[in-house]
């Protein structure tokens, strides 16, 4: 049986401190039990807030949870798909070890110092990391790395400088594309790379030209750029949302987590749905009406452009401490918004009954959604409808290639 202790940080607006501590025990590698507890001096804070309103309630009592069951709070910071396979690379070129992914211990003493979101979790006594990754003038190198790491046929001579490069500057993101943080003296930014030899289209711009679509959509996103020529490829970098200006964070929740047992954080197993993410937001939302309408809109939006990507992870709750609103958890801008060139597919998320959310051409007649009204549902079709039909333009502002252009619009639902 292997025990490690961890002390969690946090570094918000008004808070800059160590907030809990954690205990991980596992035999042969699988996990048997996590503590958690919060340290008198956070709850002591007035700024004070539960990592994760629904199993971790601000309380000076422990929490333990079993039967290999992980925390939410603690699944989010773990490695992504993506990170998983650069720690396994760099336990074996480094440490001449094999890295177990379904160990906690094995993750959380490799994971890097560059992460989404205002925790860090360090071995006990160790000093917390709130890095932003690399500098924007060093992508090219973070580029070349991460195509190193993604071909196939380089799978057995991987170069350790690149891997302990991608390790150091990763990003505790979910999904599997190859990433990366960087930054410059203004921004910082998430970098997504293409995938040359999977990529059914030019990822970097349309995900871009999507983004663009969905602010003239009303939702709520950060900007983007492409930058081209990077080794005769080109990347997409992503402004993030949860840096402050002031170089603090904002943390991070995922819908996934929000949907566990609160009392076991086991997943409870049914089909996902956006009226799930609703029902969250009823319970932890301090500006329940902006967050509904901005839901609706995202799943208009995703319907529309055939985002059939849209699971659990690819939805979060932020917390934010600005003076100009409610302190409180409220839904996270979108993120990952990319067509799936797929016909017939299934959405991961569905609606009501229906595998799918509705398309605008279903809503025609309008109803109630989310316990908005007609008219506010009609409102929210017409300005998904605008945006859509605005493809042609804001795909050839992007660079998008007319052919390519087309090829993903045909892939559209309307």
């Amino acid at each position: 049986m292997t025990k490690r202790r961890y002390d969690l940080h946090i570094h918000t607006e008004q808070l800059g401190m160590q907030a809990a501590e954690l205990v991980v025990v596992e035999a042969h590698h699988a996990l048997e039990a996590i503590g958690f507890r919060y340290l008198p001096g956070y709850l002591a804070s007035e700024h004070a807030f539960p990592l994760d309103p629904s199993a971790l309630p601000l309380d000076e009592r422990g929490f333990e949870f079993r039967g290999g069951a992980i925390p939410g709070v603690v699944d989010d910071y773990l490695p992504d798909d993506w990170g998983r396979r650069i720690l396994s690379q760099i336990a074996f070129y480094q440490h001449q070890k094999k890295y177990n992914p379904n160990s906690i211990i094995d993750s959380l003493d490799m994971l890097s110092r560059s992460r989404i979101g205002g925790l860090s979790i360090v071995p006990q006594g160790g000093q917390p990391q709130f890095d932003f990754g690399a500098n924007v003038a060093q992508i090219g190198i973070a580029e070349s790395a991460a195509q190193r790491m993604d071909a196939p046929e380089a799978r057995d001579s991987y170069d350790e400088a690149s891997l302990l490069y991608l390790a150091n500057n990763g990003t505790g993101i979910g999904g599997a594309r190859p990433k990366a943080l960087l930054y410059d003296a203004e921004k910082r930014y998430i970098a997504k790379f293409n995938r040359p030899a999977m990529d059914r289209y030019n990822n970097a711009r349309v995900e871009l030209a999507c983004m663009k679509m969905a602010r003239k959509a009303n939702l709520e996103i950060l900007d983007g750029s492409v930058q081209s020529g990077i080794n005769e490829r080109e990347v997409l970098l992503v402004e993030r949302f949860d840096v402050n200006p002031d170089k603090s964070r904002n943390h991070m929740i995922s819908i996934n987590t929000l949907l566990r047992d609160s009392e076991t954080q086991r997943m409870v197993h049914h089909t996902f749905r956006y009226d799930d993410i609703y029902r969250v937001l009823q319970q932890f939302s301090v500006a329940i009406e902006e967050d509904v309408m901005a839901l609706l809109r995202l799943m208009l939006f995703n319907r529309a452009i055939n985002n059939t990507d849209d699971h659990e992870r690819n939805f979060s709750l932020i917390y934010r401490m600005g003076d100009s609103q409610p302190h409180g958890y409220r839904l996270a801008p979108a993120y990952d918004l990319v067509p799936t060139i797929i016909r017939g597919g299934y959405h991961a998320a569905g609606y009501k009954q229906s595998p799918n959310p509705p398309s605008l051409s279903e809503l025609e007649g309008t109803q109630r959604i989310f316990g908005l009204s007609r008219s506010v549902v009609s409102q929210c079709v017409e300005e998904i409808g605008y945006a859509i039909s605005q493809w042609g333009e804001v795909a050839t502002a992007c660079g998008i290639d007319p052919e390519e252009a087309r090829m993903v619009r045909g892939f559209f639902n309307v």
